[in-house]
């Protein structure tokens, strides 16, 4: 009675140290997972030391796989800081976790999954093709195998991403207008349109080529503004909508500063690294909107909407409820028909 006391009490105290099994039959198993197959989990327990002594191990116990419900594993910050940095220098570690991890995959509350997307994540970062396959690899697992729905859905967004970088792009954008279209998983909506973004800022490239002159074209001039609007519209959703979501957010206003820099939309091009300055500083982007706004010459910075917006509104020249907006992107109705200009007459000497 004693022996089996102090082996609850072991498992009360080191609960969070060690790996606790939820058996089907509501009654748990503490100890240290040592191996495993498709039938059979192998616990290691430990039996707390008595009188100063070391702890003693006991034998392992095999558990049917089948009679477990649930894993919660033992605490680990030097794998959840490799996760959530998920940086080209974790790559190895995050390597040694999935394989530790790969097979709990389907297995409730385990990392499994959040191991499997890390590692997706940084091998992308890498740039490199093999990488970039691998990493596709990667996700299409998660997204079959992993138990929980929001783990899924990181690991779909992640596979068009990864889908891209291994020039599946095409494939790709038409997964990502349905899914747009479908889902309301804010991670999924914000990846598809930004593939979508990246497609029609081609589509918008690829036009200005082929009509360098659009602007006094009147065939062609709705079709630009129409793709223009296009594309600004998908880069901005995630700040216009998930604007706490910093790296999405700065990712498409940096996206959007390449469509007004594109266009000759110099203004706009600095108001938005201004925007990504000011509110995404720590960002990737906002070093690049830095360097940006440095290659420019004084007389394109000096004009700031922002601060005129606020002169003008403290003296009351514009209605507070209602500040202008400016549009990027007028539309077809509001651009004149180009005609000849008037000679002006001499005037009387």
């Amino acid at each position: 009675m004693k022996r089996k006391l102090l082996i609850l009490l072991a498992a009360t105290s080191i609960g969070h140290a060690q790996d606790v099994l939820e058996m089907k039959t509501g009654n748990r198993r503490v100890g240290k997972i040592i191996s495993a197959d498709e039938k059979t989990i192998r616990l290691q327990l430990e039996i707390p030391a008595q009188s100063g002594s070391s702890p003693q191990a006991v034998p392992s116990i095999a558990l049917p796989r089948s009679d477990v419900q649930s894993i919660d594993f033992a605490i680990d910050t030097t794998r959840d800081a490799a996760i959530h940095s998920a940086a080209i220098q974790d790559i190895p570690a995050l390597e040694q976790y999935w394989e530790k991890f790969r097979p709990w995959l389907d297995f409730p509350r385990s990392p499994s999954a959040s191991i499997g997307c890390a590692l997706g994540n940084a091998l992308l970062a890498t740039k490199e093709r093999k990488s970039a396959d691998r990493a596709l690899e990667l996700f299409t697992l998660v997204e079959e195998k992993a138990w929980q729905t929001s783990d899924k859905a990181r690991a779909r967004e992640g596979r068009l991403r990864a889908m891209t970088a291994t020039g599946k792009a095409a494939k790709a954008i038409e997964e990502a207008k349905t899914l747009a279209a479908e889902t309301e998983d804010p991670e999924i909506l914000i990846e598809a349109n930004h593939l979508m973004a990246e497609a029609a800022e081609k589509s918008l490239r690829a036009f200005l080529r082929e009509n360098p002159r659009w602007d006094i074209d009147p065939a062609v001039i709705q079709e630009r503004h129409q793709l223009h609007r296009r594309v600004l519209e998908l880069y901005l959703y995630p700040s216009l909508f998930f604007g706490t979501n910093n790296e999405k957010a700065a990712r498409g206003l940096w996206g959007a500063v390449g469509v007004y820099r594109t266009s000759d939309e110099t203004q706009l091009a600095v108001e938005t690294s201004r925007d990504i300055l000011t509110f995404y500083p720590a960002t990737p982007e906002a070093e690049q909107a830095r360097t940006y706004l440095a290659s420019l010459k004084p007389e394109q910075l000096a004009v700031d909407w922002e601060t005129e917006a606020k002169k003008e509104l403290q003296a009351g020249t514009i209605s507070s409820q209602a500040p202008p907006v400016a549009d990027p992107s007028p539309s077809p109705q509001q651009t004149p028909k180009p005609t000849k200009e008037k000679k002006k007459k001499p005037k009387n000497s």
